[in-house]
């Protein structure tokens, strides 16, 4: 019988939240909560959407510099451990596809990590465009789309990383991902067709990135050659 993926991220819960920790794995500390540092420090005061919360690592950062934080989550597990170590915040048990929230009532909107776990991302993305205010932003933190197609590096007989084969780009597909007791689905889209999503709600493209690790990172040549990550920011047009 198929497992719903939402029971997998119930059956992992714990084993996630003891693998993120207080600073989350490494791939958040190292690459992307700094590539995201500049957009966290402009947060003060404004409404803040945090799509995919989990158990609240980045809304608490996110809260620190002052933004005013709701967290959704369709874990139970993870707003539970969310609200014990944040009893002031917002968190909320609910779907990205069905948000309970106003329309036009977030100034950001933010997805670290999370499209890529959500099954109907087209209405998820249209939810998070109607809930997000005029002029408001909206920041895609993506598993990058060639790394998503890719089985992993080609190596020589000696080890040393050949090459990244990419396969089935254009196609959209599901794939189980298991590591250290986590066992979870996540899912390949092409970029163009996370974009449209977006760019048919009239939200336009503002600042596109592939963050890397500091020069003087072990990962940093790795990555160079074939990014896991990549951040987009879209912005929903005003109202003529």
């Amino acid at each position: 019988m198929e497992v719903n993926p939402i029971d997998m991220w119930r059956q992992s819960a714990g084993a996630w939240i003891a693998d993120q920790g207080d600073e989350g794995d490494a791939s958040r500390r190292i690459i992307l909560d700094p590539a995201l540092e500049p957009f966290r420090s402009t947060l003060s005061g404004k409404r803040v959407l945090d799509l995919g919360s989990g158990e609240g690592r980045y809304a608490r950062k996110m809260s620190a510099a002052g933004a005013l934080v709701t967290g959704v989550d369709p874990v139970p597990e993870f707003i539970e451990r969310a609200q014990q170590l944040d009893p002031a915040g917002d968190y909320r048990v609910c779907r990205a596809e069905d948000l309970p929230l106003e329309a036009n009532s977030f100034a950001v909107v933010l997805s670290y990590l999370t499209l890529m776990d959500v099954e109907d991302y087209v209405r998820a993305g249209h939810e998070m465009v109607r809930v997000l205010a005029p002029g408001g932003r909206i920041l895609l933190v993506l598993i990058s789309n060639l790394t998503s197609c890719s089985e992993g590096w080609i190596k020589d007989a000696e080890g040393n990383r050949l090459f990244r084969p990419v396969d089935r780009y254009m196609e959209e597909f599901s794939m189980n991902l298991e590591w250290r007791g986590i066992n979870i689905v996540n899912y390949h889209r092409p970029l163009s067709a996370i974009l449209k999503v977006f760019f048919s709600q009239g939200c336009v493209l503002t600042d596109f990135m592939e963050p890397l690790p500091p020069a003087d990172h072990p990962w940093h040549a790795e990555e160079h050659r074939a990014p896991n990550f990549q951040i987009l920011e879209l912005m929903k047009l005003p109202l003529a």
